[in-house]
């Protein structure tokens, strides 16, 4: 029992250290893109417009690359019975890709959020899929987390749906070992709300 106790106790005091590690990065990363933008204003207070501009550039950077650690951590690592794999983010053409895939046993299903496209391009391209899907009949639209979702899916097919996201961006969750009825239990228990807020802030 006290071996046990001991594990258990390690553990604990690992799992913490971890997060003591985590919330120190994360204070640097705030520290560093803060004194970049104080660099580029006192840059310009002494007219070095040049010098200015890189760090403004940089101070943008840093503050988009803290927005994309934040979302990041909310693709959970456990959900509704599935477990997530490791994080896929890439970055084109003004456009941010992540996705995750989740299994349990031999179920599957994918998470791909796509983000970042100036002008509400990407929000027009979710309304014409949201529509599309619904003049074929693949199914109604619905409300999760207070947005608006889509059943995608086509018999004999994968199962799949379309959320649309008030931040403009788009969240396609599918899958081809699932039925659409067992999918939209995750889709239901999926953050989307918390996502979506953390993309609009």
């Amino acid at each position: 029992m006290k071996s046990r106790l001991k594990i258990v106790r390690v553990a604990g005091a690992s799992a913490l250290l971890i997060m003591s590690f985590a919330v120190a990065a994360q204070q640097q990363s705030l520290d560093e893109a803060a004194a970049a933008c104080m660099e580029a204003a006192d840059l310009i207070g002494a007219g070095d417009i040049a010098a200015a501009l890189e760090e403004a550039q940089w101070c943008v950077e840093s503050l988009e690359q803290l927005k994309q650690q934040r979302t990041l951590t909310l693709f959970p690592d456990e959900l509704n019975g599935f477990t997530g794999a490791e994080v896929q983010n890439q970055s084109a053409m003004g456009m941010n890709i992540i996705e995750r895939v989740y299994e349990n046993a031999d179920r599957k299903l994918t998470v791909t959020l796509t983000s970042g496209v100036a002008g509400g391009g990407l929000a027009a391209l979710a309304q014409l899929g949201m529509g599309l899907g619904t003049a074929a009949g693949t199914g109604k639209k619905i409300r999760v987390q207070r947005r608006t979702v889509i059943n995608m899916s086509q018999p004999g097919a994968n199962s799949e749906y379309m959320v649309q996201l008030k931040s403009g961006g788009m969240l396609m969750i599918k899958s081809a070992s699932l039925d659409d009825e067992q999918l939209l239990e995750f889709v239901r228990e999926f953050p989307i709300a918390d996502l979506d807020d953390a993309l609009a802030e």
